[in-house]
């Protein structure tokens, strides 16, 4: 009985199998013909087949050198490699690898040494830093308590030696002897100009040693005032010197009936003398504003300028 594999003719093995296209043929001009076709030259990629004289050389295996996976063909192979999961990971790998820096033994060992540089750098600063730290608080220490004590030392034996007959306030007060000038003079430049004139003037005329007051601290107006032959340090608002102020300033005033009696016309109404004695009364009296709390306090500024004690006095 025939069988349709009797009545059909085996096809016969190939001659000829192109491996990348998975062609096979008997036939040389045929074989010919596919590797000059766009598939083969398309699937090649430059690679070149060779022909095989039996088909039982298919059994060479193409596997995936990413996933293992194993193909009879390199089409086969070809194809999974366009899906292949774990060899599109490894080619994004290679492009983040590539656009970073490249990482050679050079390269580690300099930044390590640039390391280690900078980590001394930084420990030798510290070290500076805290040596300098305990030097300059100690040296801080020291210098405040000994200068602290040497000022306080100093001061004492500045004020209560050297300048042991130095007059008191109120004999100072007293000793002021004004002239009808100076009277004119205030009406001329003002009560706080022309009083802090009279007061620096006569300081100015006695020697250092003899001068009832003396400041220790210009910014701050820190005064030491002699008074029932005591030295002592003025309270914050300076009432000592303010209180000589207040009669140096009366004592002015009183000037009043010697500038009349020198101009007997200032008492006539349409005379220049009388315009200047306005003036000079007005000024004399304190002038503008009514505080006279800060006009006193510009005047003390003024008089701790010239009775601050000289550190070679120290």
């Amino acid at each position: 009985m025939e069988t349709l594999g009797n009545f059909f003719p085996a096809n016969p093995a190939p001659k000829f199998y192109c491996n990348i296209c998975d062609y096979g043929t008997c036939r040389k001009s045929n074989y010919d013909e596919h590797l000059m076709t766009s598939k083969h030259k398309r699937n090649s990629n430059g690679n070149f087949c060779q022909p095989i004289s039996s088909k039982n050389q298919q059994s060479i295996n193409y596997s995936c050198q990413f996933c293992g996976k194993e193909y009879n063909n390199k089409s086969g192979l070809w194809k999974h490699k366009q899906k292949c999961s774990f060899e599109n990971n490894e080619n994004n790998l290679k492009c983040e690898s590539n656009n970073s820096l490249e990482i050679t033994p050079e390269l580690i060992f300099s930044l390590i040494k640039q390391n280690n540089e900078f980590q001394q750098t930084i420990i030798e600063q510290n070290k500076t830093i805290v040596e300098l730290s305990k030097n300059g608080t100690t040296n801080n220490i020291n210098n405040n308590n000994i200068n602290s004590h040497n000022k306080t030392f100093n001061l004492q034996v500045f004020l209560n030696e050297t300048c042991k007959d130095a007059m008191n306030i109120s004999d100072f007060i007293e000793s002021v002897k004004l002239q009808v000038s100076d009277l004119e003079h205030v009406g001329k430049v003002g009560y706080i100009e022309g009083i802090s004139n009279i007061i620096i003037k006569n300081l100015q005329a006695l020697e250092v040693e003899k001068r009832p007051v003396h400041c220790t601290d210009q910014k701050r107006e820190v005064m030491y005032v002699k008074e029932d032959n005591i030295w002592e340090k003025d309270d914050e608002a300076n009432k000592k010197l303010r209180k000589a102020i207040r009669m140096i300033a009366h004592k002015n005033i009183c000037m009043f009936k010697a500038f009349r009696e020198k101009y007997p016309d200032c008492e006539e109404y349409d005379s220049k003398k009388n315009s200047q004695y306005n003036t000079i009364v007005y000024e004399a009296m304190g002038g503008k504003g009514d505080n006279d709390y800060e006009k006193d306090t510009k005047i003390i500024k003024k008089i701790a300028k010239v009775v601050g004690i000289e550190k070679s006095n120290t």
